[in-house]
């Protein structure tokens, strides 16, 4: 395959999974609930939870949290061709720097699916507080923090391994490593997500939901997205 065609398969492959992800993230964790509307979690129970996280997922039927887990966890392997084109906007990809924010950025592509889809099991085990015996409660909720702490292992740990490789990356632009202009870095994925979590406080329902479940995905979409408009061409006549 020749080289210009890998890279536009390679911005389809990136362009798509940010939507699907977003799709994703917007079924799963899309809320924005006030806690005090259940206070079965924010009072009965608000020393034994996360409560902000224990009610995120309670308005989602498990069709759509299964789904939204669903599409994201097999759509992953669309983040290794978006990861690879990333690479390729490297001036000298034989540099350390080059080849170990690729590495990076890689190994946060193949966490990310466990953290995204435990998700799922988090709303469901919460859900089933409000839908059982109060004497079944206390093992409920011993289930329910060891999800949480299953979630905040796994999503956490790929959230800040792609924290590192992107924040690399812009640093990267800035130093002019790469062949994107300076002020690109602030449309990478870290440094734009940042933005766009000031914009998610000021937005109505249920945007503001939508947005906080999608951040970090929508900051894909917008950045690989300006690589596509912006920088194809300039990838293919420079490298």
């Amino acid at each position: 395959m020749k080289y210009s065609n890998k890279i536009n398969w390679a911005f389809a492959c990136a362009i798509l999974v940010s939507i699907l992800w977003i799709i994703g993230d917007i079924c799963i964790a899309g809320f924005d609930p006030d806690p005090a509307d259940y206070p079965l979690y924010s009072e009965n129970y608000a020393d034994l939870m996360d409560v902000g996280l224990a009610t995120l997922m309670l308005e989602g039927s498990t069709s759509r949290l299964m789904f939204g887990a669903l599409i994201g966890a097999l759509s992953a392997p669309l983040l290794f061709p978006a990861t690879w084109l990333v690479y390729q906007f490297f001036r000298d990809k034989t540099k350390w720097y080059a080849i170990l924010t690729y590495w990076i950025l890689l190994a946060g592509a193949i966490l990310s699916p466990l953290g995204h889809a435990v998700f799922f099991y988090v709303g469901e085990i919460y859900k089933a507080v409000g839908h059982t015996d109060p004497v079944s409660h206390p093992y409920i909720l011993e289930m329910g923090r060891s999800f949480v702490r299953m979630l905040n292992i796994s999503w956490g740990t790929a959230i800040g391994v792609l924290a590192v490789g992107w924040i690399l990356f812009a640093v990267c632009i800035v130093m002019k490593k790469t062949v994107l202009p300076a002020w690109t870095a602030v449309v990478t994925p870290f440094v734009l997500t940042v933005f766009l979590v000031f914009i998610k406080n000021v937005l109505p329902l249920p945007y503001s939901g939508w947005l906080g479940g999608a951040v970090f995905n929508v900051a894909y979409l917008i950045f690989f997205s300006s690589l596509f408009l912006l920088f194809r061409k300039k990838l293919r006549s420079e490298l």
